[in-house]
């Protein structure tokens, strides 16, 4: 590594040393520079501290260097707090180490190395005011002489300067993260970096000690921090954040400027509407949903990851610029003031801004259940609803309007008539739009469960005089039958093992768009029930459709929800009236065969657990019939002899 480019030349090193020695030649061709190199092994200081990198300073194990969730560049707001608490995973806790002089992008942070400590969220420098108060300052007024610290390893008077040559290299690696307590130490007052600890009252809450970092000449016994590098996760979206929350306050400030004005001439000249639509579009993709063709695993790590970025925009408030802005658009869109900019480049730079707003406000939402909760109260509600009827929102705040509905089911509780008057208004504006059949689809389940009020609501206001028919899915009930008899593998039991049964099916039809279903096969007692009704452990859980059912259709083998293809056949139903299934238990392996007609078929279920005790099932639909109890009087299985397999009685 050097500090020296040459265009169009390559730097040759001639060794005849091994890699221990630190220093080699290196030749560089038409010229007669000689370089000294040093080996740098990364790997083994990764646990220690460089400059550039994004940190936390944990002071006591418990609470961390941090800005007040209410801090502004007020005076008196603007402050410094160390805090505890679910602040340590969140954004405002962010730092950045800057190393004050060196040539060198990420040297080690050394002992006495003048640094500068950047707010990420903020990009606001920690540094001294006149008054020699701990505020952040912004960057055309952080001075080194205002904002450099260095690190020490203990409070005395001993004013160290290092010398060039020591600030302009890499430096060694010796404060390491989690292991190493530092002392911070302003370098042009001399002042300790402390805090002083008052007791203020909060509304709801009453007496909370806060704890302000302030510049000490002494400072106290604990004054020692603990580093601890953040997740590159965070650190990003701590970089996100503070360039949105940048653009989004100059935009609403140009809001506040037209509400005043009202001359959109104002924004236009303080606000960039392209980069505004180009941080929209970027932000949109930033929250995008992964790929559903992703594997499990990955496309986990992509949600977890699309969490936290969702949790963060939340806590550090840009989802509440997000709808700041929203309510404004609204304002001055109805008081016709960007009526003048219709047909122009910049109107439909408008019209383009005011639909990604909704489109990120769903996108920092969904599969959020803490951030729709935010909109599940009745006032929150009717702000959406009252959304709903402007021409150009209706689209986007239907996506806001799903997202809320599935990711936040007790919104549905405040639920009133107006509201489904709205959607169905939507109904008869859109037509059969499928935003709009979802938003009815979601408010009338919620986590699986019949929201009734809202059902009935839905059918006094949409079905009478109107000729709609809603797209719904149908499922076949089915139900299950089974003989009161049990066999199971028992250790030391003079049980038999081999067990066959075998039924005909006398009557088959259909009746409905949906193929007639008729399984039989094996079940568990450890899992398997099958109850009257519909949904889980409600019904329609025949055989083969949980992992304690072993089930065969006539051409496929199911279990756990899942088939296999063992026995093609050409029409369908694959079972016809006067076929006879059988099926075979052997514990002794234990396998369980299936045979159609006498013919064995080309699968089995094999290696399951033996635990429990096993069971046939029958599981059918209407209409069919087939022949009473579960064997019949002639036994036409060719390949399974009497001899081999018991067979059940009729019970």
């Amino acid at each position: 590594m050097t500090s020296r480019k040459f265009k169009g030349r390559y730097l040759h090193l001639q060794s005849s040393t091994t890699l221990r020695n630190y220093k080699d030649e290196i030749l560089l061709p038409y010229t007669r520079n000689i370089f000294s190199l040093g080996l740098i092994h990364i790997f083994l200081s990764a646990a220690c501290v460089f400059g550039g990198e994004v940190l936390r300073f944990f002071h006591g194990g418990d609470e961390c260097l941090s800005i007040p969730s209410t801090w502004s560049d007020q005076p008196g707001q603007n402050i410094v707090v160390y805090e505890g608490g679910s602040v340590t995973s969140q954004a405002r806790s962010l730092w950045r180490l800057e190393l004050a002089r060196t040539k060198w992008s990420g040297g080690y942070i050394n002992w006495f190395h003048p640094m500068r400590i950047r707010h990420i969220t903020t990009g606001r420098y920690l540094g001294s005011n006149e008054q020699n108060e701990l505020i952040l300052l912004p960057r055309e007024e952080a001075t080194v002489a205002a904002t450099a610290f260095y690190l020490r390893e203990e409070k005395d008077d001993n004013k160290v300067i290092l010398e060039d040559k020591d600030l302009e290299v890499i430096g060694t690696p010796l404060i390491k993260y989690g292991d190493s307590t530092v002392i911070v130490q302003h370098i042009e007052t001399s002042l300790w970096l402390s805090y002083r600890a008052f007791e203020i009252k909060k509304k709801g809450v009453g007496k909370v000690e806060v704890k302000q970092a302030t510049l000490h000449e002494e400072g106290k016994m604990d004054d020692g921090l603990v580093f601890y590098r953040s997740q590159e996760e965070e650190s990003r979206t701590a970089r996100v954040i503070r360039k949105c929350s940048h653009l989004f306050n100059i935009f609403i400030k140009g809001l506040d400027c037209i509400q005043q004005s009202r001359r959109h001439s104002i924004l236009l000249r303080t606000v960039n509407l392209k980069e505004m639509i180009s941080c929209l579009e970027d932000l949109i993709n930033y929250f995008a949903y992964p790929e559903d063709d992703l594997e499990h695993e990955e496309r986990q790590v992509c949600l977890r990851a699309l969490r936290n970025r969702q949790d963060l925009f939340q806590e550090e408030g840009i989802l509440n610029l997000i709808l700041d802005a929203i309510d404004k658009i609204t304002v001055i869109t109805s008081q016709g003031y960007m009526v003048a900019l219709a047909g122009e480049e910049a109107g439909q730079d408008w019209e383009l801004i005011s639909g990604y707003l909704y489109q990120l406000l769903a996108a920092v939402i969904k599969g959020n259940h803490t951030n729709c909760s935010q909109f599940a109260n009745s006032h929150r509600l009717n702000w959406l609803f009252s959304r709903l009827g402007s021409a150009g929102e209706g689209t986007g705040m239907l996506d806001v309007l799903h997202c809320v509905l599935i990711d936040s089911p007790e919104a549905l509780n405040v639920m009133k008539e107006e509201h489904i008057k709205v959607i169905i208004a939507l109904l008869e504006k859109y037509g059969r739009d499928p935003k709009v059949l979802d938003v009815l689809r979601s408010l009338c389940v919620g986590n699986g469960t019949a929201v009734r009020s809202s059902q009935n609501n839905i059918c006094d206001y949409l079905l009478p005089g109107r000729n709609l028919l809603l797209q719904t899915q149908l499922v076949d009930h089915v139900s299950s039958a089974r003989p009161n008899i049990f066999v199971g593998h028992v250790e030391g039991s003079a049980m038999y093992q081999r067990w066959y049964y075998e039924i005909t099916l006398d009557h088959i039809e259909q009746i409905s768009h949906i193929a007639p279903h008729l399984r039989l096969g094996w079940a568990n007692t450890k899992g398997y029930v099958s109850y009257p009704g519909g949904g889980e452990k409600w019904g329609a859980n025949g055989v083969g459709d949980d992992l304690y059912s072993f089930g065969f259709d006539g051409s496929y083998l199911w279990t756990g929800g899942r088939y296999t293809l063992v026995n093609p056949q050409e029409s369908d139903p694959p079972i016809k009236k006067g076929d006879v299934i059988g099926c075979a238990l052997d514990l002794t392996v234990p396998i369980i065969t299936f045979y159609v007609n006498g013919r064995q078929v080309n699968g089995a279920f094999t290696g399951f657990n033996l635990d429990g005790m096993f069971f046939p099932v029958v599981s059918a639909s209407a209409k069919l019939r087939k022949s009473p109890g579960f064997v019949v009087p002639e036994f036409r299985s060719s390949f399974v002899t009497t001899e081999t397999y018991r067979l059940l009685t009729n019970y």
